[in-house]
C-alpha cells in the first residue's frame, strides 16, 4: 500500500456520563446515529448487536440490527427497519425502545450505587435471539468534535446471558464493547474522505482502541486509546502509532487487505500486534459504502510499566470504504 502522510493533530477523549449515551438527534440535516455493541464469546461464537436512526427533528427511521458469526463465519444477518414513531429513546441516558419492547436499557440503580455502567440488550429476529448483559470493567470515554460524535462507554466489557440459534438455547459468556456515535450525514463523507479502519485489541487487563481514517489518496489521522482494568484511560499521540496493511485480496471487486500490524512504541506503552484475517464479512451500504468487518487470528503482546501480556487470539476491525 502507498505509504500515505499522517496527520498529527489529536483528538483528545474526555469523561463522560450516561447523558452521552443517550439518543442525541440531528436539527440541522438527516444524520445517521447508531448503538453499536459486539461479543466475543468463549464457546467460538461472536455477535455484533446494532441499532440505528436515520432522522431530522422527529422524523425519520430506526433499524435494528442481528448478525452472529461461528468461528467468524457470518451464521445469521437480519436487519429489521421500523417507523420513527416505534423508536422510543431518552436524552438523559442510555435507552431504546421499538415497538414498546426494551431492546438496550442502562442500569442507571448499579450506576448511582457503584459507578458501574451496566446495560441489558435484547433482540430477537425470526428463530435468532440475544439476551445479554454487558458490564463495563474499566473507564468510558468521549471524543466530540463541531461535527461527528464517538462515545466509547464501553471500552471493555464483561458479557453474559443466554443466545438463541434456530430456536435452541443456550448460555454465553464473554468479552464485549460498545461505542455510540451520532451526527454523521453526508457531510461526513466530505471530512472523513476515503474512509477509516476501526479495531479494538484485547488482553488479560488492557484494551485498545484504535482507528486510522483516510482522508485522501496521500493522507490519513491515527488515533488510539488504551483501557486498563478499573482504571482510567490513556491517550496515545499519534507519533507513536502504526499501523500497516498488507497481503491483499479482491472481495466484489473491492481490493482489501488480510493481514494488519498495529503497534504503539511510547513510554510506559508498548504495544506490538499482527492480525491475519480468518473470516470477511462484506456489506453493501447505500450505493456509496462498502463495509468489511474482519475476524482474525492475532499474535501479539500489550506491555503497561513493563507487565507484558499476549493478546487475546480473536479480534474484530472493521473496513468502512467511501466511494
Amino acid at each position: 500500500m502507498k505509504k500515505l502522510k499522517t496527520d498529527m493533530t489529536e483528538e483528545k477523549p474526555e469523561d463522560i456520563v450516561p447523558k452521552d449515551d443517550a439518543f442525541h438527534g440531528s436539527l440541522k440535516r438527516r444524520a445517521a446515529e447508531w448503538w453499536y455493541f459486539d461479543a466475543i464469546f468463549d464457546n467460538g461464537y461472536s455477535t455484533h448487536i446494532g441499532c440505528m436512526t436515520f432522522s431530522k427533528k422527529n422524523k425519520g427511521t430506526a433499524t435494528k440490527v442481528l448478525e452472529i458469526y461461528k468461528d467468524g463465519k457470518l451464521l445469521f444477518e437480519k436487519r429489521e427497519k421500523f417507523k420513527f414513531k416505534d423508536f422510543e429513546s431518552s436524552k438523559d441516558k442510555p435507552l431504546v425502545k421499538i415497538s414498546d419492547e426494551n431492546f438496550i436499557e442502562f442500569n442507571q440503580e448499579k450506576y448511582n450505587k457503584s459507578g458501574k455502567w451496566s446495560y441489558d440488550v435484547s433482540i430477537k429476529i425470526e428463530d435468532y435471539a440475544l439476551n445479554l448483559t454487558f458490564i463495563g470493567n474499566t473507564k468510558g470515554w468521549k471524543i466530540q468534535t463541531e461535527e461527528e460524535s464517538w462515545t466509547v462507554a464501553l471500552p471493555k466489557a464483561n458479557v453474559t446471558g443466554e443466545m438463541t440459534i434456530n430456536g435452541k438455547k443456550t448460555s454465553v459468556k464473554g468479552i464485549g464493547y460498545h461505542d455510540h456515535n451520532w451526527n454523521y450525514s453526508l457531510k461526513t463523507l466530505l471530512s472523513y474522505g476515503k474512509g477509516w479502519y476501526w479495531g479494538r485489541v484485547t488482553s488479560g487487563k488492557n484494551s485498545v482502541i484504535f482507528a486510522k481514517i483516510i482522508k485522501s489518496h496521500n493522507k490519513s489521522t491515527l488515533l488510539s486509546i488504551i483501557n486498563q482494568d478499573d482504571k482510567g484511560y490513556i491517550n496515545i499521540s499519534p507519533k507513536s502509532i502504526g499501523f500497516q496493511v498488507s497481503k491483499f485480496t479482491r472481495i466484489h471487486n473491492k481490493k482489501i487487505p488480510t493481514e494488519f500490524t498495529f503497534t504503539i512504541d511510547e513510554v510506559p506503552i508498548k504495544i506490538d500486534v499482527v492480525m491475519n484475517t480468518k473470516e470477511t464479512h462484506y456489506q453493501r451500504r447505500l450505493l456509496i459504502l462498502s463495509y468489511f468487518r474482519f475476524h482474525t487470528k492475532s499474535k501479539g503482546f500489550i506491555s503497561v510499566n513493563g507487565k507484558k501480556e499476549k493478546v487475546n487470539e480473536t479480534q474484530i476491525l472493521e473496513l468502512m470504504k467511501f466511494r
